[in-house]
């Protein structure tokens, strides 16, 4: 153990001159009067331990630790305490051998500590005495009135001397921390779950929301999925409509081919037949005295029959040509018109609908259908009695309602002066029959068509008048403005209108050949008149024969003939045909790409792929039952699914730190559970080992029995109990004791407490004031059978104890200071009471 050699002090306290205390092993007195500064000594050794009370020091400051100098004698300016050790055994954690230790205090209260010279701090000084088991407040250094204060000190404080002991206030102090830290996270907790449940209940709202919105959305899909398969399917159909329709029209374009070569072949032999007709025709001529008359007669004969053959062939065509117009007119009109508002445009009078009597280029056939509005459906009239003829068929027919145009009565726009930045009145940009010109005007005259809205907007700021922009949308005079998305329907108007030239010029051509026939005839009567017989037999029977070839020939061509115009009314149906499934390919294909954002086919058919198997009436019954299905949802927070994923994220994160929180508390609880575990085993074994040792000394220094116990059975937070038997009495409690037995019970305390925590040294100051001669005596023997472990230095006036010491030391008073002397006493009066 680290042994204390030596005790070097220069103005410290009462000791102004540099004075050296030697403490040999064994068991050393420091005596003197009262009032001579003999317990500064151990305040000194207090003072280089590392105490900083001064008050534990007796002394107000710490300046107050500075000898203050007399009347006679000046005051020092500082004060400096060296402690010299023997670590010969390396109990101190130092290599030196013989440290030394020393601390100086100025008159500023300034403190320094030195270590072999070199300045330290206090908590290294501090550090390096508690590995050799030296404490500068420890239970080896009793004071004055420790004693004293064992005897008085209720049962709780005697206890919480055993905590310090025992190191347990280093587990208070842990357990103090943590239930700091405890109650924190105890607030944070609370808050914590206040807040997770108003998230909850957001969250579980806004669960509900998005669950709804998930379900609209599904619907909304499957909805999205079955109109495109209903589309898909359509489109399909269509395309296959029109593959159909066309190889047919292929088919039948084959076989009039066909026709036009028979036709043709047709016509070479009845050039060849007929010219063997002018031949023979000729030959009788020449044996004929009449032989211009015959020839001509003959020449009118074959004008009459080509005449004729044409008109035929020119009314065939009208036929086919009719029927033509009449369906595209019907589809232009619409689907879903009535046989009756058809059979109006056959009237006599009845010039077609407003649609059909115009044509219309393809750039201007929005602006003109938005424009025209209701009257692209009015049917235009040759006056007001046929309008009325009209009305009254379809009353008559209970037909439906119609608008007509009467063009003797009808009165059309007058134009202004068009706009700078108009493209032009949409009367001018339209073509039509002058026939037709005061409808035409009348609809479309008053409005003049711009390039877009913007620019309707700029003309409108200074002239007024009705404007519409070729993507539909209209400004009307007033200002109102109608807008947005169109869909064209209408179909410009251009084949019906070569149809009706074609028909137009067919019936002008038939009147001219019609005139000239009934001229060929009237020629004919004329010339037949005068005609006599010049033919000769041979000759007529060889005419007769050729014309019953050419009757033949003729026939075959006719029906021929006949057989291509059927075949071209055929084909001209499967046109009308194919162009509705063309119509209708098209619309398809435009919803089918609007409504899949232009995917490819085979990626929309994969999506839809469970509702193409389903036949087209189950998606309508199920697409009927969606939308009813969405209709009941009503509104829809569509944001939720957003919004629940971004609060459930935030949830998750907040409640994950929710549960680190709690995580935490719950730790801190353990570590709160496990400090307590480690207090009570570390007090109970500190309790259990101070016990033992106090009934040890207690017995060595009264032959009695003693015991420590708490008031509480394993409570460690009750008082501690001191029960005492000197000389065979009744175990009772220290406050039961007289005072001597009282002292002797709390100095086996103390030396108790010294066993179970060892020091190198021990120091009493004047702790045995309180004893008598004979209690002095069973101390003294205690501390001289304790000093061959360790070092007792002892301070005291007591002359029992003096006399029992190994080496004596006396202290004087001079002048106000301090002087230490060593002192030998007589053999013969060691261990003698005076």
């Amino acid at each position: 153990m680290a042994k204390l050699e030596r005790l070097v002090l220069q103005g410290f306290k009462s000791f102004k001159r540099k004075a050296s205390v030697p403490f040999p092993s064994g068991f050393s007195v420091v005596t003197g009067p009262n009032g001579s500064g003999k317990s500064n000594i151990g305040d000194a050794i207090s003072f280089v331990l590392g105490k900083t009370s001064s008050r534990l020091m007796r002394a107000k400051k710490s300046q107050e630790l500075i000898f203050h100098g007399g009347k006679k004698k000046g005051g020092s300016e500082y004060a400096i305490v060296t402690l010299y050790f023997d670590n010969h055994d390396n109990n101190l954690p130092l290599p030196e051998k013989n440290p030394s230790i020393s601390r100086r205090i100025n008159q500023k209260g300034v403190s320094t500590y030195r270590l072999n010279g070199k300045v330290v701090t206090r908590q290294q000084i501090v550090d390096i005495f508690a590995q050799a088991g030296i404490h500068h407040d420890g239970h080896n250094i009793i004071q004055q009135g420790d004693v004293t204060q064992i005897v008085e000190m209720d049962a709780v404080e005697r206890r919480e001397i055993l905590d310090e002991i025992s190191g347990i206030a280093e587990y208070d102090d842990k357990k103090k921390k943590a239930e700091k830290e405890l109650e924190k996270i105890d607030d944070k907790v609370k808050e914590a779950e206040i807040i997770l449940n108003e998230k909850v209940q957001i969250i579980e709202k806004l669960k509900t929301d998005r669950d709804a919105a998930l379900e609209y959305k599904k619907a909304v899909d499957n909805l999205d999925k079955i109109r495109n398969a209903s589309a898909l399917k359509s489109y399909d159909e269509a395309e296959k409509g029109l593959e159909i329709s066309s190889k047919k029209i292929e088919e039948k374009e084959k076989q009039f081919e066909a026709l036009e070569k028979e036709i043709k072949e047709l016509d070479g032999k009845l050039e060849k037949e007929e010219n063997a007709l002018e031949t023979l025709t000729k030959k009788v001529l020449k044996a004929s005295n009449n032989i211009e008359i015959t020839k001509k007669i003959e020449r009118l004969r074959s004008n009459i029959e080509i005449t004729k053959d044409k008109i035929i062939s020119r009314r065939s065509e009208i036929d086919r040509l009719h029927d033509m117009i009449d369906r595209i007119q019907s589809l232009s009109i619409g689907r879903g018109a009535s046989p009756a508002i058809k059979d109006l445009l056959k009237m006599k009078g009845v010039c077609g609908t407003f649609a059909n009597l115009v044509s219309v280029p393809g750039d201007y056939a929005t602006a003109v259908e938005i424009a025209a509005g209701g009257h692209m459906s009015d049917v235009v009239v040759d006056s007001t009695g046929t309008a009325v003829k009209c009305v009254q068929y379809l009353k008559s027919n209970k037909a439906g309602r119609a608008r007509f145009i009467p063009l003797d009565k009808i009165q059309s726009f007058k134009k202004g002066n068009l706009p700078k930045d108009a493209i032009g009145w949409l009367s001018d940009l339209v073509e039509y029959s002058p026939r037709y010109s005061a409808a035409i005007k009348y609809v479309l005259g008053s409005t003049a068509c711009v390039k877009d809205i913007e620019i309707a907007k700029k003309i409108s700021s200074t002239q007024r008048l009705r404007m519409v922009s070729l993507d539909g949308d209209i400004m009307e005079a007033s200002g109102a403005i109608t807008g947005g998305y169109f869909k064209r329907r209408l179909k410009t108007t251009a084949d019906t209108t070569d149809y009706v030239k074609e028909k137009a010029e067919l019936e002008k051509e038939i009147e001219k050949l019609e005139v000239v026939l009934r001229s060929y005839n009237k020629d004919l009567e004329k010339y037949a008149d005068e005609e006599v017989g010049t033919e000769t037999t041979n000759f007529e029977r060889e005419r007769v024969k050729i014309d019953e070839r050419l009757k033949r020939i003729r026939e075959k061509r006719n029906e021929a003939y006949e057989d291509r115009v059927e075949l071209q009314q055929t084909i001209g149906k499967l046109n009308v045909q194919r162009a509705r499934w063309e119509a209708k390919h098209d619309g398809f294909r435009v919803n089918l790409e609007a409504r899949t954002k232009r995917k490819e086919k085979k990626d929309i058919e994969k999506e839809v792929e469970e509702f193409m198997k389903m036949p087209s009436s189950k998606l309508n019954e199920m697409e009927t039952n969606l939308v009813e299905r969405i209709d009941l949802m009503g509104p829809v927070n569509m944001k939720s699914i957003d919004d629940f994923e971004t609060i459930k994220e935030e949830f998750d994160d907040f409640k994950e730190k929710v549960d680190k929180i709690v995580t935490e508390k719950n730790s801190i609880l353990e570590t709160i559970t496990t400090i307590e575990t480690k207090r009570l085993t570390t007090f109970s074994a500190t309790l259990t080992e101070v016990s033992k040792n106090f009934k040890t000394v207690y017995r060595e220094l009264t032959g009695g029995e003693a015991d420590l116990e708490l008031e509480g059975e394993n409570d460690m937070n009750t008082g501690l109990l001191i029960k005492a038997s000197p000389g065979g009495k009744k175990l009772l409690n220290i406050d039961s004791l007289s005072g001597g037995e009282k002292t002797l019970t709390a100095f086996a305390f103390l030396f108790a407490i010294q066993r179970h925590k060892p020091s190198p040294f021990y120091i009493l100051d004047e702790a045995d004031a309180a004893l008598d001669e004979m209690n002095t005596r069973k101390i003294v023997d205690l501390i001289k059978k304790q000093s061959k472990l360790a070092q007792f230095i002892v301070i005291s006036h007591n002359d029992t104890l003096v006399r029992e010491g190994d080496q004596i030391y006396g202290v004087t008073m001079d002048d106000g200071e301090s002087k230490i002397l060593s002192i030998e006493l007589p053999k013969d009066l060691r261990g003698k009471a005076n």
